[in-house]
């Protein structure tokens, strides 16, 4: 698999950013998360979740659709963009393609309905309902992970900052799971038994099976040790493991 549907990968990215936010709302809080807590933290944050998912997806967007960034911010410029431009509009010029942004809202509108009810959409639901549109590029495979793995990992980080207990910490726990699910809905379009053999194959095996191929897992690993990095420079979080050794 060297490429990857462009509408898909945006989708993945969109249920990457529901899943990250709001495990780190639960985590952040100390939660479990379970009908109740996500329906709960839902209602919650129905009206805040824009901000946070903009912050997220933005500088992804560009960076998937735009090949030069210093382009961008002189487009940008030029077009008078500001802290006053309406977010959606923002998103828009970040998708590039008018097809584009409106699928991925599309998503967004399935990925909050799941959350009201009180749960991260299934891997399954995700493979059955996302689009899969023919009139852009595919997205190099390579270039998808990284994109998905900087949402799940950025959304996360943010979560547990937005649960209002002045948590800074990521659990490694978490951030496994949530790697292991976006490279599930990512990279494969049948439902996948992910944690069949667990005990046999570890979680090393598990990471193998959901990436497919050696040089995706290569990647996943390598993107999610540089997002740990970044994250820990411009958001001040740590691994919660590292905080209790």
């Amino acid at each position: 698999m060297d490429r990857i549907n462009r509408y898909q990968v945006v989708a993945s990215m969109v249920r990457s950013f529901f899943e990250g936010y709001f495990s780190g709302l639960a985590d952040g809080r100390a939660v479990q998360v379970d009908v109740q807590t996500i329906k709960a933290l839902a209602a919650e944050q129905y009206g805040e979740v824009a901000g946070p998912f903009f912050h997220v997806m933005f500088p992804l967007l560009i960076v998937l659709n735009y090949e030069s960034y210093d382009g961008v911010s002189a487009d940008m410029k030029r077009r008078h963009f500001s802290e006053e431009t309406p977010v959606r509009l923002l998103l828009r010029y970040a998708c590039k393609s008018k097809s584009l942004y409106e699928s991925m809202m599309e998503e967004y509108k399935r990925q909050m309905t799941s959350v009201l009810s009180g749960r991260i959409q299934r891997q399954e639901e995700h493979i059955a309902t996302r689009k899969a549109g023919t009139d852009l590029t595919d997205v190099e495979t390579a270039s998808a992970i990284r994109a998905v793995v900087r949402a799940l990992m950025h959304s996360y980080a943010i979560g547990v900052k937005a649960a209002g207990t002045n948590k800074s910490s990521l659990r490694q726990a978490t951030v496994l799971r949530l790697m292991v699910s976006g490279m599930s809905t990512l990279l494969h379009d049948q439902p996948l038994d992910v944690w069949a053999d667990a005990e046999t194959i570890g979680l090393d095996g598990i990471y193998r099976r959901v990436c497919r191929e050696a040089a995706h897992y290569e990647t996943l690993i390598n993107e999610m040790n540089q997002a740990y990095e970044d994250l820990a420079r411009s958001e001040g979080v740590t691994s919660a493991d590292d905080k209790e050794g």
